[in-house]
């Protein structure tokens, strides 16, 4: 049996879509193909589903968990997924979690037959057409399960070319997560929402004042936003025995992009913490320090929807305490 439909394409332009359903009782195979009536020599495109329809009986689709909810995890290409748990009079031992690519006729792929919990970060995703997921109950038996409505497809963020342009001169192209270990940048900085430059000195009044602020405010961002120090100490000594004390990344005191970094967001005064917009490299605010850590602010400046109000590039710290 062939159905047909009219759409809308690209730009508003018709789409014609026919679909191809063969089978019987409660199962189907289904081909989807879409002609452009502007344009009878346009070739046909098929997207083929391998696997059966099954029609869901009205107990099924009234049992069917909701679609689980993802969001991006604040690591490198790897996505959170939550769900909710059934309201049923027995709880479900487990869940079963499919996921696949948003592309035509791509299968689902069980991740898991039986998780106990009801989210689970999945890492490694790296197509840019996204991934939907969907979930159902382990216990019952099989027929008698239905998942979820897909999820809606999200592309999971990892390293923007803005921060890697940004962070090219890196020796080995890593960062330090310590004063010992180095981490590469992707790992560092893949999948963050904003990135802080924080420009700082152990010798410096101001930014021993600072610097505790910074980190309680850091525990709790941290999924959000990542913090790199580049030192503004006189020595190595000087800048291992400031890094000690901070629980974020950094740029080792011997490596050339610290100085280029500098550089680029032209430091004249320290405590220095400039916030940059993690998909792009675009500077959000040229001087957080002494200005509300506000985080739906700068998701605002990222969209554009206002003005930042900073600091002049170059200016001074920006603190209430004073500068160095």
């Amino acid at each position: 049996t062939q159905y047909t439909t009219t759409t809308t394409g690209t730009k508003n332009t018709p789409k014609q879509a026919s679909f191809k359903i063969i089978g019987n009782k409660n199962d189907w195979n289904c081909t989807l193909t879409i002609n452009n009536n502007n344009n009878n020599n346009e070739p046909k495109v098929w997207i083929t589903q391998n696997d059966a329809f099954f029609v869901l009986t009205t107990e099924q689709e009234q049992g069917r968990m909701s679609q689980p909810t993802i969001q991006q995890s604040g690591s490198n290409q790897t996505l959170l997924v939550r769900w909710t748990a059934p309201t049923t009079s027995v709880p479900p031992t487990g869940y079963e979690l499919q996921m696949r690519e948003n592309d035509g006729g791509i299968p689902w792929k069980t991740l898991a037959p039986s998780l106990s919990g009801t989210e689970v970060r999945k890492k490694n995703l790296t197509s840019p057409k996204g991934y939907q997921f969907r979930v159902r109950p382990a216990s019952a038996p099989e027929n008698d399960n239905a998942f979820s409505p897909a999820s809606e497809a999200v592309v999971a963020w990892g390293l923007s070319d803005g921060m890697r342009r940004l962070f090219r001169a890196l020796d080995n192209g890593t960062l330090l997560k310590d004063s010992k270990t180095p981490m590469p940048l992707a790992d560092a900085l893949g999948g963050k929402e904003f990135v802080l430059l924080y420009a700082s000195a152990h010798w410096c009044g101001p930014c021993r004042q600072f610097t505790p602020q910074l980190m309680k405010w850091y525990q709790s961002m941290r999924n959000q936003a990542e913090v790199v120090f580049l030192s503004c100490d006189h020595d190595d000594a000087g800048f291992r025995d400031y890094y000690s004390s901070m629980p974020w990344k950094a740029v080792a005191f011997d490596d050339d992009a610290r100085e280029n970094l500098l550089g680029h967001i032209r430091v004249k005064g320290i405590p220095r913490l400039v916030v940059l917009d993690g998909k792009t490299g675009r500077i959000l605010v040229d001087n957080a320090v002494g200005q509300p850590m506000d985080i739906n602010q700068w998701r605002c400046l990222a969209r554009g929807d206002n003005k930042a109000a900073t600091t002049t590039h170059g200016g001074g710290c920006g603190q209430g305490g004073g500068c160095c």
